[in-house]
């Protein structure tokens, strides 16, 4: 019951701030759209595809690391803070100079150049943020908190001072300062529970920290290859229009996505307790919550292959409508994200970080293959591809690798899910209405085909029962 009270009291605090994150953020992304037209998004989209890679030289797995390790060793928090965060400041200096020095050298226009140049000051802000810390310890309040606050004063930067696309280089420098305010909320409740910042110096500390979190440093970074990288391709092949019109499509997918990473942020700290005290009760906390991401990731996936139309016209408008193709296609990400999250972490908590960067290092060389290929003669639709069929690949080989430690993989369950989820999306493609409604038939639709299957099972309802109680007391 204390993991189920600590595991479901994390995963509230934190869904409560996705979903005010995550609509904060889809309220920013709809309003940018708009306001700086295709061409001046896509420039956006294009820098922050860049700037990604900057700030995983940075991360170099030390995050995933310091959660891994703080959750097996609570005593030792002091001690790996402040090693990390020394590290990680190290590197976002080091970053930088990379930045400036590739700024100089591309072959892009000064407004790309200065969006680049103004965020690259967020790799300092990265290196300073402490949500790392606060999820090993398993205090996801502190988390929220911060991550809140960051958005609220994001957006609430670009109403107030993005009027128009000729105010493009106002987007970053609003990001950069929301950055900074949660990295000083976080670093003030560190300090306030007992915490000391410093800068710490041991190479040979050092040596052994970046050992173990490099491969998930570099796993981080292929990651992002799916991202990131075909809107790179894009932007030097197709232009920032067309790269505008892409992450219109692209952005709406990563909402969902991000409900995944949500899972993981929750349950990672419990994985990495739980490989150190007990494997069988490993495999039994990876089933169900395999269980559980794919009971939303198929339904997610179908609906909103189906409301495609709709989604893009009613987020964006009717100027975005070449993005209706992509997302029809990209939202299937959602489904194969879904499904690999909790074999995904299960490797990372299981030291088994190696196989996880190999089962992604090939998804991401698939990934750049394909987009060299298709991307010239297809375009978007071809980014799309190259996409969907990495993802694919990547599933098959964590599955492949997890197989040493889950025993049992819920394939009936997948079924169901599968067979539920095209049964509602039968219903939405023969349904006429607007949006909202769509949304709720579907739900319901969904949910009583689950409940005919057999899909939600009487220990679903117990586990639920537990939460809430857990939640009361």
């Amino acid at each position: 019951m204390s993991t189920t009270r600590t595991v479901s009291k994390n995963f509230i605090s934190l869904t409560i701030a996705d979903f005010l994150n995550n609509a904060l953020a889809f309220l920013a992304i709809a309003y940018l759209a708009r306001v700086l037209k295709a061409d001046g998004f896509g420039k956006v989209q294009f820098a922050q595809a860049i700037m990604v890679y900057f700030l995983l030289v940075v991360n170099q797995g030390l995050s995933t690391f310091g959660v891994r390790e703080i959750a097996r060793e609570i005593i030792n928090v002091k001690t790996y803070t402040n090693h990390i965060l020394t590290i990680r400041l190290f590197l976002s200096l080091i970053s930088y100079i990379i930045l400036v020095l590739f700024v100089l050298c591309i072959n892009q226009s000064p407004e790309i150049k200065k969006l680049l140049l103004i965020y690259g000051f967020s790799l300092f802000t990265f290196s300073l943020t402490l949500d790392w810390v606060f999820q090993g310890i398993e205090k996801m309040e502190y988390v929220a908190l911060g991550r809140i606050i960051n958005q609220v004063i994001y957006v609430s930067g670009l109403f107030l001072l993005v009027k128009n696309w000729d105010q493009l280089l106002r987007v970053p420098a609003i990001r950069v300062v929301a950055a900074m305010m949660g990295a000083i909320i976080l670093g003030y409740f560190f300090i306030k529970r007992g915490g000391v910042i410093k800068l710490s110096c041991d190479l040979q500390i050092w040596r052994q920290i970046l050992k173990q979190s490099i491969p998930m440093g570099v796993s981080l970074i292929v990651i992002q290859l799916y991202y990131s990288l075909d809107t790179v391709i894009l932007g030097f092949m197709k232009g920032v229009t067309v790269v505008g019109w892409y992450n219109a499509a692209y952005k709406i997918v990563l909402l969902f996505t991000g409900f995944a990473s949500l899972f993981g942020i929750v349950v990672f700290p419990v994985l990495s307790r739980c490989y150190k005290e007990s494997l069988d009760q490993l495999q039994k906390f990876v089933y169900q919550f395999s269980r559980l991401t794919i009971f939303f990731g198929a339904p997610i996936a179908v609906g909103g292959m189906i409301l495609s139309d709709q989604i893009i016209r009613f987020v964006y408008g009717s100027a975005y409508q070449l993005s209706i193709l992509p997302l029809q296609i990209l939202i299937w990400s959602v489904f194969t994200v879904y499904c690999n999250c909790s074999f995904a972490f299960c490797l990372l908590a299981s030291d088994r970080q190696k196989e996880y960067m190999y089962s992604v290092l090939t998804g991401a060389v698939v990934n750049l293959t394909l987009n060299l290929i298709l991307i010239p003669k297809y375009s978007m639709l071809g980014a799309s591809i190259a996409t969907i069929v990495s993802e694919v690949i990547t599933l098959g080989l964590i599955l492949y690798y997890s197989r040493r430690i889950v025993k049992s993989i819920p394939w009936i369950d997948l079924l169901k899910v599968l067979g539920s989820s095209f049964f509602m999306g039968l219903v939405l493609y023969s349904f006429s209405g607007n949006l909202i409604i769509k949304v709720f038939i579907g739900i319901v639709v969904y949910l009583g085909a689950m409940i005919i299957l057999g899909g939600i099972h009487k220990e679903d309802v117990k586990w639920l029962k537990q939460i809430i109680k857990a939640q009361r007391e």
